[in-house]
């Protein structure tokens, strides 16, 4: 049974269904309820959608306001030289002069000054705090690049992205996490690139993930954790402390950018407490945007940009894809679970539990680019694009473990609990809700009172609705211009024609987030639900017309 943490956990088994049952419980009752009460009682349901209309108005341009400044933090850190930066970490001091002459300097921009002087005054912070500083000489970086049956235009180019890192790749070990299960092909693959690029690291190997280890379903989790432990066997051997070592997760289609490593580097090295944290890049789905379905763009786009909101209020961080924690953090949190197809989003709790609730996710303002989804044929497309939502919404099944260890663990203040819990729920309940309610809750009580009703309120209810929809298109402005700006350059096999379409694309936001947003959502907590899990990791088809373009906006 995937992700039932029942046994582990000393719970009875009922227990842990009731609670599994939870999101779905809340969700589809929100709508049977709003339903229900559209034909008894029109002004409570008025006020009820009223509100919830109001609440988005204002939260869509929070996180409007939220892209266009984490988009400008990060065009503007593009500039930075960040192994500069390593060579003062151990002289606090002359660290912060340095920060503040590049704040001062003459050759940076007023816009620029402004993007930077937040970000410079939390390292400023992070510097003047930080009784301990790691020597960056002393760091290795271990990159786990999992794959499972890709084809080599896949995954070369994600190699080429570490390569020409503006790092010390000496200190850098390459691990091509593989799945025996791939079968020959992609054993010959990995094996080819390994010879043909692992002059270029430290150490570079090929860990081969054996099929059907018990206990095990088949995801991620299991071949990152495989590789990741080999990691930790050759460390052990070469008697490198754990917590020197900084490991990288990334999806075989991930190209880092060249200051991800270095940067990486600074802000491990510079952090307190750095083994109980995570660090989380942006995730942009652009390697290959101008080729993807118009719908799938916008998908990919809306996905590429909630995760900067996010970063821009990162309290609320969780791990997401590609993320890096230090190899202590993950020995101590027992790697990841390897019986869910959410590693990523569970690894969070893992470690804040592991932790006692002092885990935090730091963010990185640098991209690492991914594949938009792309099929051969749209109906593949918007199916697997389908799947990789209901994957990534199935991370309300954390639910039941976020609230037995919650009440198990008396070290965290119930106020942090109560807070962690709470944006658990509401954060898959509104992914669930939200767009349902939005698009078609200002018409219930009309549609109600064609069965007997006449309250002006249902007359009035779908042009008052209508009316803030219409103020809230306001806020989408922020992401379609930061789309058109952040996107790679148009590649040459694409028609000029298609720029047209990058801006029409927009009009079917409500049905991406009808369709896949709220229907993904609906269908994984449906699943918990009746207990039909999801036990396989659906592995997203990726497809390029021809390799991601090198020049990026981000």
């Amino acid at each position: 049974m995937a992700y039932d943490h029942s046994n582990e956990l000393g719970v009875a088994h009922w227990k842990w269904r009731l609670l599994e049952a939870l999101p779905g419980t809340l969700s589809w009752g929100f709508i049977i309820a709003l339903i229900a009460l559209s034909f008894v009682a029109i002004e409570l349901v008025a006020i009820v959608i009223i509100a919830y209309a109001i609440l988005w108005l204002f939260k869509l341009f929070g996180y409007s306001q939220r892209l266009i400044s984490g988009y400008r933090l990060m065009r503007s850190l593009k500039g930075l030289n960040w192994n500069h930066g390593l060579s003062d970490v151990l002289d606090g001091d002359a660290a912060l002069e340095r920060i503040s002459a590049e704040l001062a300097a003459a050759d940076i921009s007023s816009g620029r000054k402004r993007a930077l002087r937040p970000y410079y005054q939390m390292v400023r912070q992070q510097l003047s705090q930080s009784g301990d500083p790691l020597d960056p000489e002393l760091v290795q970086h271990a990159i786990l690049v999992a794959a499972d049956n890709e084809s080599r235009d896949i995954i070369e180019p994600s190699i080429k992205a570490l390569v020409a890192s503006d790092y010390d790749l000496s200190k850098v070990m390459l691990v091509l996490a593989i799945e025996e299960r791939g079968g020959p092909e992609i054993q010959r693959v990995a094996e080819e690139l390994v010879a043909e690029y692992g002059h270029h690291f430290g150490d570079a190997w090929v860990a081969t993930h054996p099929a059907d280890i018990p206990g095990e379903i088949k995801g991620k989790a299991g071949n990152i954790t495989y590789a990741a432990k080999q990691v930790t066997e050759l460390t052990t051997e070469r008697g490198i402390d754990p917590g020197h070592v900084i490991v990288t997760t990334l999806d075989c289609d991930h190209r880092v950018s060249s200051d991800y490593l270095a940067y990486l580097t600074y802000i491990y090295c510079v952090s307190d407490d750095r083994h109980k944290k995570s660090y989380q890049p942006m995730a942009m789905f652009f390697n290959n945007i101008w080729d993807a379905p118009a719908l799938t763009r916008v998908i990919a786009t809306n996905n590429s940009f909630w995760l900067l909101m996010e970063a821009m209020r990162p309290h609320r961080l969780r791990n997401f894809a590609s993320h890096a924690q230090g190899l202590k953090g993950l020995i101590d949190a027992d790697y990841w679970y390897v019986r869910t197809i959410v590693e990523d989003g569970h690894q969070y709790w893992r470690m804040y539990f592991t932790y006692a609730g002092q885990h935090t996710v730091v963010p990185l303002y640098t991209a690492i680019y991914q594949d938009a989804v792309l099929a051969d044929g749209y109906l593949k497309t918007f199916r697997e694009q389908f799947k990789q939502l209901r994957r990534w919404a199935y991370g309300a099944s954390d639910t039941p473990y976020v609230l037995v260890r919650s009440y198990r663990d008396r070290s965290i203040p119930w106020s942090k609990k109560l807070v962690q819990i709470f944006r658990q729920i509401e954060g898959y309940f509104s992914w669930a809700c939200a767009p349902i309610i939005l698009a078609i809750g200002g018409w219930l009580p009309l549609v109600a009172s064609r069965f007997g009703s006449t309250d002006i309120v249902a007359h009035r209810l779908p042009e008052l609705t209508g009316f803030i929809m219409t103020i809230s298109l306001i806020g989408l402005l922020g992401p379609v211009v930061s789309s058109m700006r952040a996107i790679p350059s148009r590649p040459d096999h694409v028609s000029w024609r298609r720029n047209i379409s990058m801006i029409l694309q927009w009009v079917l936001t409500p049905v991406s987030l009808i369709v896949f947003g709220s229907g993904a959502a609906l269908n994984a907590q449906t699943r918990l639900m009746f207990g039909w899990y999801l036990e396989e990791f659906d592995v997203t088809s990726k497809h390029r017309v021809e390799a991601p373009p090198d020049d990026a906006n981000l």
